[in-house]
């Protein structure tokens, strides 16, 4: 492979990597992460490795290094060739993939990458990475906010490696925490770089180097080997596996079922018989975690009114906990939504108290084993490196002000509290008529924070109910609550939430929780408008025709987001457009539009029926036939009565028109006269519709001089409307026409009802309909005809008069999806050739050559049925 096509195949494999693409291409950072050397040429990333590692007063000639969360391998490649042996960790499969394309690239034999995710799996398998070898340094560089257990991780490898290269990230708080804990560990921890101008993103990042662990530390490490095994962490997801485990935990027991519950993080959680609840912590909890979740309950039993799990642990042989199952389901939303004021109403009242109970524990009183700090932490750094350039509409118009209100957030004192942060539907558990919550389960987050943020997470399940519970919380405990920080809370877990998703790849879950986002917003929304209408504020800024518009599509029962998408193009905020759609779905004028509107829907359902019986003929939406003009009463038996066009030839081969008539002859016959037309057409897209604004009074030799020597063209044309002002000038031509055939047409109208189309190669008639049986005869040059069955009109969007909204030269399928259903049948006209038209069929008209053709109305029967039609 030459060297230019390597370097091609590299930056693509670092392309990939990308997990924000916009953001990483908007700074014009070809190499992702890493900058790195490919063949002699430096690719530059969002950090440079080497100027990170010249901070460093540390010599790793000969060392072995662990690079911990390594990305592409950037660190460990620049050391590769001094190093003895390296090995680098990340969760992320394309950042590891690409580490090894590098390492391939550069044939180093020496470093290592593997994928291994630090949250989630067993910590003590890193020093198995190393192949048996002491760890002389280990890298822990931007760590602490990308990993939940990241004290855990590094207590496990300070233990393990000679000296620690630690950087801390996060606001100047966050890095004052982390630096305090990381000198709990060691003896000497020297700050090595005060910026990380390598990254002017997040320039406030410290790195510091660690080493000596702390005197209890170094006996401990040195009498590891001797001091009581540590409890053993389950790691199957298997029946067979729990199995084993509960029976050896509790001898004389029989695990006759497992049954694994969804979607837990912190514990692998099954059912057992029906009757236990197990969970088994996973290694980025460990034993720490269900021993604070024990100490929790046990805490809050007596205090609280509700059914509180009482957690058995047992750390032999594995480590598990134990609690009797409570019974009830967990909260439904769905079903919640069913239930009448009274029962949410009660259900909000248990919680209320729940939740006063726990915040009148005193803090004071809690107990050692309790972590007191928030369930989750917010990354607003995170937020806006994954979510920044995000094009979705509610992240952009959330994360400013969300981001801008965290980041000046104070909790006072007073707002500080005891309580279980992470209460949601999957924690209440209630009967089976929703009447009672019979009991409250998983505190293991049940923490020290802000009694807004213990308000708000209910409103991830149900913001009716969590508004219901904040009323009788303020009610029955006299504390005001502030209901806008309320929101903030749910509002910045859900970026947070959608930050660490979008980091760690995990599409189907982003897709999933933005969704959630979208109804939270429109929540929001709900909110602000009904205090706008409280406040008897003007209800939006929207134009009247706008507002017109967004009442048909609610009547018409189009989709909301739809809607949203149309009027935010127009200009409009999404709090008008809400407004306008909520006070759209209560008033009674659209209420009695959505009535009419049913009846209409009856009305095309027998249509589309008719249309789907029809194409059960082969002919109906095929293909128009041709044949020889019939004598009248077969016409009007298989065609005029049935409404089916057909292609008629023979029928005008004895008019003196057929044959004489071209754009000279015109000039000749009549040339003098003064006739009207279309022009100006092509600068307004609804020529047709407003075809009062293109009239134009020009001589026919004028007109035929544009006609013959303007080229293809729609911008001027004369058309039956047009023939109506000229007969005065032009009637000589149609005493050269005739009847139809024989007895087609009412001889005394034979001259006098005949309309004129005459214009250059490329004029259009867009889809419409005509109020008449219609036949249009060609008598020079060719016209192409697409003819649409009048029971389609359904899927043709038909928004004014006889007119269709759409162009089927561009008919835009996203916001015409029911045109798919519509089926075409194009024919070409060439002189001598006529085509029936029914009333109501639609059709599209083009001219292929420069074309004179005329359409007579006056049948031998009834043609008058477009009086009745509605204007």
């Amino acid at each position: 492979m030459s060297d230019m096509n390597e370097t091609k195949s590299i930056l693509k494999v670092l392309d990939y990597t990308k997990a924000n693409k916009q953001w990483f291409d908007s700074r014009e950072l070809p190499a992702g992460y890493h900058s790195v050397e490919l063949n002699g040429q430096h690719f530059r990333g969002q950090r440079d490795p080497a100027s990170r590692l010249k901070k460093l007063s540390l010599d790793f000639a000969g060392k072995t290094v662990l690079d911990l969360g390594c990305s592409n391998g950037g660190v460990l490649h620049n050391l590769a060739p001094e190093v003895a042996f390296g090995v680098g960790v990340d969760y992320n499969a394309k950042c590891i993939n690409a580490a090894n394309v590098l390492k391939a690239a550069a044939d180093y034999r020496n470093v290592n990458f593997y994928v291994f995710d630090l949250d989630r799996e067993d910590i003590t398998l890193l020093p198995s990475f190393m192949l048996g070898r002491e760890i002389d340094i280990c890298l822990f560089l931007n760590l602490s906010l990308w990993i939940k257990s990241w004290k855990a991780v590094f207590q496990f490898c300070a233990e393990r490696c000679g000296v620690m290269v630690f950087e801390a990230h996060g606001s100047e708080e966050q890095q004052q925490e982390q630096l305090a804990f990381v000198e709990s560990i060691y003896v000497s921890v020297v700050l090595a770089s005060d910026e990380s101008d390598d990254d002017p993103t997040y320039a406030k990042r410290r790195m510091y180097l660690c080493e000596h662990l702390r005197s209890d530390q170094e006996t401990q490490h040195s009498n590891q080997e001797t001091k009581k095994k540590a409890p053993t962490l389950f790691q199957s997801h298997s029946e067979d596996a729990v199995t084993a485990a509960y029976e050896a935990a509790f001898p004389g027991e029989t695990a006759e079922s497992v049954q694994f519950q969804p979607n837990t993080h912190e514990s692998i959680v099954a059912e057992v018989n029906g009757c236990h609840i197990v969970k088994f912590p996973r290694p980025s909890r460990g034993l720490d975690g269900i021993a604070a979740e024990k100490a929790a309950t046990d805490l809050v039993r007596d205090q609280v009114g509700l059914a509180i799990p009482e957690i058995l642990i047992k750390q032999e042989p594995v480590a598990l906990a134990r609690y009797p199952k409570i019974p009830g389901a967990m909260f439904n939303r769905k079903r919640y939504a069913e239930l009448d004021h009274a029962k949410r109403e009660a259900l909000a009242e248990q919680l209320a108290q729940f939740l006063m109970s726990l915040h009148a524990v005193p803090l004071e009183s809690l107990p050692d084993g309790l972590r007191l700090a928030p369930s989750w932490s917010i990354s607003v750094e995170n937020i806006e490196a994954f979510l920044g350039n995000d094009n979705d509409h509610v992240i952009r118009s959330l994360l400013p002000e969300i981001v801008r209100n965290q980041r000046a957030l104070n909790v006072p004192e007073t707002n500080q509290v005891f309580g279980h942060f992470d209460l949601h539907g999957s924690n209440v558990l209630v009967d089976d008529d929703y009447r009672t919550i019979t009991g409250v389960i998983d505190f293991g987050n049940c923490k020290i924070g802000d009694v807004h943020q213990d308000l708000s997470v209910m409103n991830l399940s149900s913001p009716d109910l969590a508004n219901r519970i904040i009323s009788l919380y303020e009610r029955c405990s006299g504390r005001s609550i502030n209901r806008l920080l309320v929101e903030h809370y749910t509002t910045i877990f859900y970026l947070n939430l959608l930050a660490g998703l979008r980091r760690r790849q995990d599409i189907k879950q982003f897709d999933y929780w933005l969704g959630q986002l979208h109804k939270w917003y429109d929540h929001l929304l709900a909110r602000k408008v009904k205090n706008r209408l409280e406040s008897r504020q003007p209800l939006s800024r929207m134009h009247l025709k706008w507002r017109e518009w967004l009442a048909s599509q609610v009547i018409s029962g189009v989709d909301q987001g739809m809607i949203k998408g149309v009027l935010r193009q127009q200009g409009y905020s999404d709090l008008d457009i809400a407004a306008e759609l909520i006070a759209a779905q209560d008033h009674p004028f659209i209420k009695a539009g959505k009535k009419s509107q049913h009846l209409l829907e009856k009305r095309n359902w027998l249509l589309q029926t008719a249309d789907a019986l029809g194409r059960l003929d082969p002919h109906y939406a095929e293909e128009i036939e041709v044949r020889e003009a019939p004598d009248f009463q077969t016409f009007l038996k298989e065609y005029y009565s049935r409404m089916r066009p057909v292609v008629l030839k023979g029928g005008v081969d004895h008019w003196p028109a057929l044959g004489r008539w071209t754009p000279e002859y015109l000039r000749k016959k009549v040339g003098h006269a003064e006739v009207e037309i279309q022009y100006g057409r092509d600068g307004d897209p609804d020529y047709e519709r407003n075809a009062r604004q293109h009239k134009k009074r020009i001589l026919m030799r004028d007109f035929v001089d544009m006609v013959v020597g303007g080229g293809e063209t729609n911008d001027y044309y004369m058309t039956a409307g047009n023939t109506r002002k000229s007969l005065e000038g032009i009637e000589s031509l149609f005493q050269e026409v005739g009847d139809f055939h024989k007895g087609y047409r009412t001889p005394e109208t034979f001259h006098r009802q005949n309309l004129l189309w005459f214009g250059p190669k490329g004029t259009f008639t867009p889809l419409h309909h005509d109020l008449t049986n219609n036949m249009l005869v060609q008598l020079y040059g060719r016209k192409k005809v697409t003819v649409y069955p009048p029971f389609q009109i359904p899927y043709l969007y038909n928004d004014k008069g006889v007119f269709s909204e759409i162009d089927v030269r561009d008919p835009k399928h996203e916001r015409h999806p029911l045109f798919k259903n519509a089926k075409g049948m194009e024919v070409i006209l060439e002189p001598g050739d006529a085509i029936f038209l029914p009333i109501a069929c639609w059709h599209v008209v083009e001219s292929l050559d420069i074309s004179i053709s005329i359409t007579f109305t006056d049948f031998g029967c009834n043609n008058g049925l477009h009086r009745s039609f509605p204007r």
